[in-house]
């Protein structure tokens, strides 16, 4: 297993202050929302990817993770084509999406090429 790395004194860990930032006022969230949605547009709009579909629906990895009933570290090692899921979690996944299982399936398979 790797090591987490060190964290330097008085550092604040990106994701901590991205979910700050954004639970701050409903325009905050908004706005995540829409530069989510730009980075899938200008960045991942040539690969279909489970990134890609999180990305278009304005979401975090955490909210997926929630809205699917898993982790966001399982998210992250599905976006990274680290892992495989069950069926039952890329069923949960499609779900949370509103996409078709078909649809999880081709942007895993892309995760897993890239």
């Amino acid at each position: 297993m790797a090591k987490k790395p060190q964290i330097m004194p008085g550092a604040i860990d990106i994701d901590d202050l991205v979910a700050e930032f954004e639970h701050e006022s409903p325009e905050n969230t908004e706005a995540m929302a829409h530069g989510r949605q730009w980075v899938a547009e200008t960045f991942y709009a040539d690969r279909p990817s489970l990134a890609q579909l999180r990305l278009k629906q304005g979401w975090s990895q955490a909210e997926l993770a929630k809205r699917a009933e898993t982790s966001q570290s399982y998210i992250a090692r599905l976006e990274q084509g680290k892992i495989d899921p069950q069926m039952s979690t890329a069923r949960k996944i499609a779900n949370a999406l509103a996409v078709s299982i078909e649809v999880i399936d081709q942007a895993l398979f892309t995760e897993t090429q890239t």
